[in-house]
């Protein structure tokens, strides 16, 4: 019987972490059903973490000498499993390049599929603006024209595995193509990898993984080498998250974009689009993914987003205030000061936006 390696590549930015998540979680329990989850290091008796973006990342520095390396690891993993065993590993940045795809090249005796999420690319890169490219740059326009339109060429990604696994093992699903706030990348995932088992009967991760943050938020924090070691610390946010809890979540329809500016965005993938359609959706008549309305987008102003950045600035500083011992006095009026400013600047803050998107409406 051969053996079987299941490669959930992404991509990046749908619903990545939370899967991960899910395998650590559910490990132990997946075995029972015949799905085992590779150590994040591939070695046998790894620690079991769900992800193995690192791993994969240090080998494809030595691609392709590593292909080797890759294959030895797996056959260790697959021959102390039992018969029809399936190896789960879950990489994102498998998907980044087709580079990638050489580290599977050696690999004898496996049955591979591959499972890919796909997302509008508009969306995409918003999204990995946000947690990532945000942190090492303030310059959003520069680094998008450099993105587009490589990063999430969807077309380029499969053709790309096309060459190691046939198509018909390459399982491709949209990630929330309704824009759904309830969907729920999970049970889709499940559904990919042959799970027969209700995905509900299994621990579930719980939060949000990768959160997004206002505008205001980033507009503070873009490109601070202060904040940030690299794009991939998140420390900031998380202290962010614990003084201020959810307040500054970004709002499902923030956007700092125009509709215009999205729909262009869209064009610069038509065709890679077209062919994902034709050839992994042809059941699709109109399109890969569904055209963004017009009211899908509140756009902030330049003189908003500073406005927010200025509220949430004042309440990062009242919530320290409040964690530290500052003396009640009448010569120290400190906490009561800022926080009377805060709520001031925070009331103007919703009056201008508020009065911003009347207009807006009138003119649509």
């Amino acid at each position: 019987m051969p053996k079987s390696l299941i490669l959930h590549i992404g991509a990046n930015k749908t619903g990545s972490s939370a899967i991960q998540e899910f395998l650590r979680l559910n490990a132990r329990h997946l075995q029972e059903f015949g799905y085992w989850v590779a150590p994040h290091n591939l070695e046998p008796g790894g620690e079991i973490t769900g992800h193995h973006v690192a791993t994969v990342e240090r080998l494809r520095a030595e691609i392709p000498a590593s292909a080797a390396l890759l294959s030895e690891k797996l056959d260790r993993i697959a021959n102390r499993l039992p018969d029809g065993a399936k190896i789960v590993l879950s990489a994102e940045n498998l998907s980044n390049n087709q580079r990638m795809v050489k580290l599977f090249s050696k690999l004898k005796g496996f049955e591979i599929r591959v499972v890919l999420f796909i997302r509008r690319q508009d969306e995409l890169l918003l999204s990995s603006w946000q947690q990532w490219e945000s942190k090492l740059s303030r310059d959003f326009w520069a680094w998008l024209f450099g993105a587009i339109p490589s990063r999430g060429n969807w077309m380029a990604t499969l053709r790309g595995w096309e060459k190691l696994v046939a198509r018909e093992n390459i399982i491709v699903r949209r990630y929330n193509p309704q824009g759904e706030l309830s969907w729920n990348v999970l049970p889709v995932f499940a559904n990919a990898i042959g799970l027969c088992a209700p995905v509900e009967t299994f621990v579930q991760p719980h939060g949000l993984t990768n959160p997004s943050y206002s505008e205001g938020l980033l507009q503070l924090v873009s490109g601070n080498p202060f904040l940030f070691r690299d794009k991939h610390d998140n420390d900031f946010y998380r202290i962010v998250q614990t003084l201020t809890a959810d307040r500054y979540r970004r709002k499902p329809c923030e956007s700092q974009i125009t509709h215009t500016q999205r729909l262009a965005i869209l064009e610069c993938y038509a065709t890679s689009n077209e062919w994902v359609r034709k050839h992994y959706f042809p059941e699709l008549g109109d399109g890969l993914f569904p055209i963004p309305p017009a009211s899908d987008d509140d756009t902030f102003s330049n003189s908003e987003r500073s406005e927010k950045k200025w509220e949430i600035l004042l309440d990062l500083i009242y919530s320290l205030a409040q964690r530290v011992d500052i003396p009640n006095s009448p010569d120290n009026r400190f906490c009561e000061g800022i926080s009377q400013f805060r709520n001031l600047e925070r009331d103007n803050a919703r009056s201008q936006h508020a009065v911003s998107r009347r207009r807006r409406r009138r003119k649509g």
